[in-house]
């Protein structure tokens, strides 16, 4: 499983608050757009809004795997809101780090960076969603599979009457084989059509899960590129029910005193 990369490159040549982008260049407060800045938080925000619309559509596909509902174009939607979704985060990811490393030569300090951990939350959270619904979808397509096509895919063995007598004992006897001649007869009555049916429903899983994301690595990432970044940024720890926080640098009184005010509101 993998995702897109998050190295900002989806910007292009320059970045969108003015001057020329490269390698460790970090803009200045004074080259801050703040009607740019505040641009790419709304459309951060609205990718988010994105990602779990789309996970509560792919929930209601969910639903109707295995039912009559459960068609060719009903896969074929499947497989493009997960592209779409994939896409959606990679471009929210990205835009993450560039926030962060803006935010990082700001002078505005509180209001922009609480409000960059906040987007930062919220896509963790709807990544988390996303990765869950995700394993869902690829377990119940696998159940979904004709249990004659599952045996088939188990390696062949040898028949009953070529085994050794131990071999005979030691294997389960003739109810073993048995089975596996009863798997062998049903094989047998699958039609052209049938297998046609089993091939395109394995390329769906196939499809399923190549579209699946390692979320806890991008979450991983989200974290080092938010709060690496800065020195005074407030990050909030969940342990168990036990929320704890932890402030970095020595304006950590600075960003106490905005998350205490924004907590009042």
């Amino acid at each position: 499983m993998s995702y897109g990369s998050i190295d900002g490159s989806g910007f292009g040549s320059r970045n969108p608050f003015g001057g020329p982008s490269r390698q460790g260049y970090q803009p200045l407060a004074t080259q801050i757009d703040p009607n740019e800045l505040q641009e790419l938080f709304q459309e951060t925000s609205a990718n988010i809004f994105r990602i779990n619309s789309n996970v509560t559509s792919l929930e209601r596909t969910l639903r109707s795997l295995g039912t009559l509902n459960d068609t060719q174009e009903l896969r074929d939607g499947l497989h493009a809101t997960q592209q779409e979704t994939n896409k959606t985060i990679t471009t929210s990811t990205k835009a993450i780090k560039q926030l962060s490393e803006i935010i990082r030569g700001s002078s505005r300090v509180c209001q922009e960076r609480l409000q960059l951990d906040r987007l930062n939350n919220q896509l963790s959270d709807a990544i988390q969603r996303y990765g869950a619904v995700q394993k869902k979808i690829a377990e119940r397509s696998k159940a979904l599979l004709p249990s004659t096509q599952r045996s088939s895919k188990q390696s062949p063995k040898t028949p009953f009457s070529d085994l050794a007598d131990d071999e005979k004992i030691f294997n389960g006897g003739d109810g073993m084989w048995q089975n596996q001649s009863q798997d062998q007869a049903l094989l047998s009555e699958i039609t052209e059509e049938d297998l046609e049916a089993i091939r395109l429903r394995e390329e769906a899983i196939q499809q399923i899960e190549s579209d699946m994301l390692d979320v806890n690595q991008i979450i991983k990432d989200l974290a080092s590129m938010v709060y690496e970044q800065g020195d005074t940024i407030g990050r909030y720890h969940h342990s168990g029910n036990s929320p704890t926080k932890e402030f970095y640098g020595p304006k950590r009184s600075q960003c106490h005193g905005c998350l205490r005010q924004l907590s009042c509101h």
